[in-house]
């Protein structure tokens, strides 16, 4: 059920900052546009040949070979470079075809040590756990990004991050709003301007008179996001209730005032098209360390800490009693030295690809269904209850996971480099001087035109699933896709070259390494993030790339420029009201609270 063919794009030489396309690359028949990795920067992060080789099971590259995964217990966080390069070998572990104890079918991360997450029903989540033959269930088109208590988020036009409270609907879909004496009234028009408190209309066009201080109502969002009971009046802040009439949509903060949303931002659960019109498919994996960890957390064998929280395993001592645990369940965790793992995967069907001048060997892929949708209204497509078969190509992976240190995890997100174009960057070379690379553009992408000249736009949502409907004055259909920040940091970060530096040094390092043909070469690490000595997540304490987005997972998330505004990993899974200073907590994981055990309480 795997693909793990050797690509024909096997020449890794840097083109894009010389000024020549990327084009002059690809083979004939497939003109794809690529991003490549600069091989001139300086090599702040480089993997050296022997590291390299060590990596791989045989002990030297080879051409699809098994790679072991990092020591995650002995990880030696010293400097950046040693997170970047943790993130490359985790990548090539978990693409690598299963070996050993993982088996002999697919990958790694579709080999039965991963369970596949559900998505949440009743604000609970399932584990499944992958089968060789099966590697994948059955993938839905995702929903947008979720803040920290699993709400949609929106982002306004200074780069400040929201989650969204959705608004109680009457049948029609318009909103309700309690009037001042109490009652609810439904919402038919809307009159709202930025920063100020805007005007509701009943069915007779009179305007709704609102209580002198209105609250944000919760109702709602407890129904599917228990934990907001807990939530203190300062983190009321970072929230804004949703109101919906007659295809309009506003934004209103804890003051009762309008935001002004970036261009894009529904608020509601965005879906992504490649340029042959495929859904993009999204699956949530974990590996069986975090399974184990979480059930026992969950039944009470591994009690919480003080604060009520439990903190995920970061040294031998402390992973001790997950591995006790799992071999009472007969399990021996064959991948205990990588702690804790957490992947979103994200996927498009190889049918249309060599329409786009993309060729299927490039990507990994796997076999699984879809859900078919009825497409003949371009406003709505409504699912028929039927699937079908297809071979899937990964466009992207985020790599999540617990190191020595670190219990807040390492994020790093990987791409395929036929995604989408990048904006402008820099870099060191090799000569100590500054390189310039242009914002891409040449070419055909994924998840771009040719003639691409407005980026980011969402054109179609999930808010009334398993339906898939246009946002209003658009229709279903592809939108131009840019990665705005290149390699995760913001262009007016005061440490962004250094930054862009580090990540291409260690991507060039290893891709120049890789053997010709090999598919994993097509893919990219754009960075990754984590906090000081793995504290609580605050906003003045990420480290690394910390304006990092995936182009097919935040797509609509990443603000509206190549500087400081959007979003970030820790923007969604930060930590509550933790107190500063103190370790991170499993709430930086969405999923840990959610999900069922694996085993009930005994």
């Amino acid at each position: 059920m795997r693909k793990l063919a050797a690509t024909k794009r096997n020449d890794r030489a840097v083109y894009l900052f010389l000024g020549v396309s990327a084009l002059a690359l690809a083979p004939v028949g497939f003109v794809s546009a690529q991003t490549v990795v600069p091989t001139n920067a300086k090599p702040l992060c480089a993997v050296s040949p022997t590291t390299f080789a060590s990596w791989f099971a045989s002990g030297k590259p080879s051409l699809n070979g098994a790679v072991n995964p990092a020591d995650s217990i002995k990880f030696p966080n010293q400097n950046d470079c040693n997170f970047y390069n943790w993130s490359a070998q985790m990548f090539l572990w978990l693409t690598s075809p299963a070996f050993g104890a993982y088996g002999s079918n697919g990958f790694v991360f579709t080999s039965p040590i991963f369970y596949n997450v559900s998505g949440a029903k009743n604000g609970k989540r399932t584990y499944s756990q992958n089968q060789p033959d099966n590697p994948l269930p059955l993938l839905n088109v995702r929903a947008a990004q979720a803040g920290e208590h699993g709400l949609q988020l929106v982002t306004d036009k200074n780069g400040q991050i929201f989650e969204v409270l959705p608004a109680s609907q009457a049948k029609d879909g318009n909103s309700l709003v309690r009037n001042a004496a109490g009652k609810m009234i439904e919402i038919h028009r809307i009159e709202a301007q930025p920063k100020q408190k805007p005007k509701f209309f009943d069915a007779a066009n009179k305007e709704i008179v609102r209580p002198k201080a209105p609250k944000l109502d919760t109702t709602l969002a407890l129904r599917v996001a228990p934990q907001l009971a807990q939530v203190t009046p300062e983190e009321t802040k970072s929230f804004v209730q949703a109101f919906e009439a007659n295809g309009k949509v506003v934004f209103v903060d804890s003051n009762g005032n309008t935001i002004e949303p970036t261009q894009g931002q529904a608020g509601t659960s965005g879906v992504l098209l490649a340029q042959d019109q495929s859904l993009v498919y999204y699956a949530t994996m974990v590996n069986d360390v975090y399974a184990y960890f979480q059930t026992g957390t969950q039944n009470g064998t591994f009690p919480a800490g003080p604060s009520g929280y439990s903190f995920f395993p970061t040294t031998a001592q402390q992973l001790a009693p997950v591995i006790k645990y799992a071999a009472s369940k007969g399990s021996n965790l064959p991948d205990r030295v990588a702690l804790t793992m957490e992947l979103k995967t994200s996927w498009i069907d190889t049918a249309g690809l060599p329409a786009l001048g993309l060729n299927p060997s490039d990507f990994i892929t796997v076999k699984t269904t879809v859900p078919v949708y009825n497409r003949s209204n371009p406003k709505l497509w409504i699912p028929t209850g039927q699937t079908k078969p297809v071979t899937l190509a990964m466009v992207g992976m985020h790599v999540v996971g617990s190191v020595a240190g670190h219990p807040e995890m390492a994020w790093a997100t990987f791409e395929q480099v036929s995604n989408a174009p990048s904006s402008a960057y820099q870099y060191t070379n090799v000569q100590g001087g500054t390189s310039s690379v242009p914002q891409g553009q040449a070419g055909a992408w994924a998840f771009a035109s040719p003639k691409a000249t407005v980026y980011n736009i969402q054109k179609a949502d999930f808010k009334s699933a398993p339906k898939i409907t246009a946002v209003s004055g658009q229709t279903i259909s592809p939108s131009d896709t840019m990665l705005l920040k290149a390699w995760g940091t913001g262009s007016d970060a005061p440490n962004f070259v250094l930054e862009n530096t580090e990540v291409i040094s260690s991507d060039s390092s290893v891709l120049t390494q890789m053997p010709k043909g090999d598919v994993r070469a097509n893919y990219i690490m754009t960075g990754a993030t984590w906090t000081v000595k793995g504290q609580t997540v605050q906003s003045n304490n990420q480290i690394g790339t910390n304006l990092l987005n995936n182009s097919t997972m935040e797509t609509y998330d990443q603000g509206i420029n190549s500087q400081s505004n959007g979003s970030n990993c820790f923007s969604c899974h930060a930590n509550g009201s933790q107190p500063a200073g103190q370790p991170a907590n499993t709430a930086v994981s969405h999923i840990f609270t959610s999900l069922v055990p694996l085993y009930p309480k005994s």
